[in-house]
């Protein structure tokens, strides 16, 4: 046999004795959803500058500004804002002074929209939009001690907490 014809035969033989190969094919497929964009929100603490019981005057007393601040926005053009909490006696404009130990008596807690104004936030407020320019927002409020009664007061502590929560567009 000459070189040209073994050689063809050893190939042919290799070929013979290798497995074919199974091919098979599969389709992955990939799903999302784009969801609208989000902010970080942070309600810093409101600490209310302390007052004498006896110089409580009916109404608002002692307001102090605070604020809702937006950090980190994308994708987000207005959150909207919604409070819940405990509501106090008697009295749906104003929050409960929940204080756990050595609590203030006759007072409540006034949460106010804006830093001027007479628009009150109470529990159960939904609805109220904040616009947001670029990556932040700032909703300015002011909280203070109400008093309803005049001489109701008795000195002690004055604790409430407010649950935010922000829908974002």
């Amino acid at each position: 046999m000459n070189a040209v014809a073994l050689r063809s035969a050893t190939l042919l033989a290799l070929i013979a004795t290798t497995p074919t190969a199974l091919a098979d094919t599969a389709t992955l497929t990939i799903s999302g959803r784009v969801l609208p964009g989000t902010c970080t929100l942070n309600a810093p603490a409101i600490a209310l500058d302390p007052v004498k019981a006896d110089e409580l005057t009916q109404g608002d007393n002692k307001l102090k500004t605070g604020s809702l601040d937006f950090s980190g926005c994308v994708g987000v053009t207005k959150a909207t804002l919604s409070f819940a909490g405990t509501a106090a006696d008697g009295d749906a404009e104003r929050w409960k002074n929940t204080a756990a130990a050595d609590a203030a008596d006759g007072v409540s807690i006034a949460l106010l929209q804006g830093a001027t104004g007479t628009t009150y936030l109470k529990n159960g407020d939904t609805g109220i939009d904040v616009p947001v320019t670029g990556s932040t927002a700032t909703f300015v409020l002011r909280a203070g001690y109400y008093l309803p009664t005049v001489g109701a007061a008795k000195a002690g502590a004055v604790q409430t907490e407010i649950t935010v929560t922000a829908d974002y567009e």
